[in-house]
């Protein structure tokens, strides 16, 4: 099932490759995976591209600390919170500091 979604957000991307909704959705489908390597890569495309798309942080964070590595982790939520009060959305300001604090 989940190999069927990564094949059709793929096509997806060969119709548009910098859809920044799409990479996420399929960096989502290789975290559940276990694919982090995939996942991380996805989600920096992204920060790249489109450093105001909040979500990717909070995600990307999440990974780096599955990974153990806390200060990185901290960095990327960090990140995101100032990007959320940039473009004040405060739902996901407050998910980054809550994840935040659980690290610190």
């Amino acid at each position: 099932m989940a190999s069927n979604r990564i094949e059709q957000l793929k096509s997806f991307l060969e119709d548009d490759p910098k859809d920044s909704f799409t990479r996420f959705a399929l960096a989502l489908e290789y975290q559940k995976l276990d694919d982090l390597e995939a996942s991380i890569g996805l989600f920096n495309e992204i920060i790249a591209d489109e450093p105001d798309y909040v979500g990717v942080y909070y995600h990307l964070g999440g990974i780096y600390e599955k990974l153990g590595d806390l200060e990185k982790a901290a960095r990327i939520y960090t990140t995101g919170i100032d990007v959320a009060v940039k473009i004040n959305d405060h739902h996901a300001g407050k998910e980054l500091r809550e994840a935040l604090m659980e690290i610190e």
